[in-house]
């Protein structure tokens, strides 16, 4: 075990069952960036995304979320969608199989939206065999 070495922030939250497991956050129009609540530990499987979008957020906003800050590597702009109301399924994320670290979900809103709410869920699966 790696010793002096900051835990990523928020943990990752992973149970011992074998058991699907889920992030989410709320987020709205006012959230210009936020960070999901638990990350998503080594070795996990995303096994797929939601964006329930309650309120459409106003024409131009984006909804992107990444592993890095400002990033789109889970889940790009065009998959989110979020000018139309609806459960949206982004299916094209660049980060694929499992995670080589525990991972942070940083997400972004951009273009200045003055409505919007919306519902971002993670399915994953951690790899818990042993």
């Amino acid at each position: 075990m790696a010793t002096n070495t900051a835990p990523v922030q928020p943990p990752a939250r992973e149970y011992r069952a074998q058991v699907s497991h889920t992030v989410r956050r709320s987020v709205s129009f006012s959230d210009s960036t936020f960070v999901m609540p638990a990350s998503i530990p080594a070795g996990a499987l995303i096994t797929s995304t939601q964006v329930l979008v309650a309120t459409a957020f106003s024409a131009g906003a984006a909804l992107t979320v990444g592993s890095a800050p400002g990033g789109n590597d889970i889940v790009a702009a065009a998959d989110s969608a979020v000018t139309a109301a609806g459960v949206k399924r982004p299916d094209t994320a660049t980060l694929k199989g499992p995670l080589a670290a525990d991972t942070t979900l940083y997400g972004t809103i951009t273009g200045g939206p003055a409505a919007g709410q919306a519902v971002v869920v993670f399915h994953y699966v951690p790899n818990n065999d042993a």
